[in-house]
């Protein structure tokens, strides 16, 4: 299955090969990305597409946030991405304001995770 290519992020920043070309990312780690940068951008933000993103930028922070709300928002932002296989996403608190977004690509032999610590705000592959 074709997942599409872009360029590769690392916290948030294109990576360059030591030729100084921009390095790639296709395959499931593409829809991995994909998904991480629409958890990571505020719904709305996007001029060009109002409706991508997600709340998750709402809830870092936020001591308001339940794990129940942060687990429905990062399994329906995985869940709504076509290339994603539904059956397959499970979030899942992995302790304090600590969350694990686990889904397989469809056509994909092994699950993508993303790992996201709310109260840093911090995200990894």
């Amino acid at each position: 299955m074709d997942y599409g290519t872009d360029f590769l992020l690392v916290d948030d920043d294109i990576v360059f090969t030591p030729d100084g070309d921009i390095e790639l990312v296709s395959g499931p780690a593409y829809v991995a990305q994909d998904i991480d940068q629409a958890l990571k951008i505020a719904s709305g933000r996007l001029p060009w597409d109002k409706e991508a993103g997600s709340s998750l930028p709402l809830m870092l922070n936020d001591a308001g946030s339940s794990a129940a709300s942060v687990i429905a928002e990062l399994e329906r932002v995985a869940i709504a991405d076509r290339r994603v296989d539904p059956a397959s996403v499970n979030a899942q608190e992995t302790g304090p304001g600590a969350f694990r977004l686990e889904f397989t690509p469809l056509a994909a032999i092994k699950p993508e995770t993303l790992d996201y610590d709310l109260t840093k705000g911090d995200s990894h592959e």
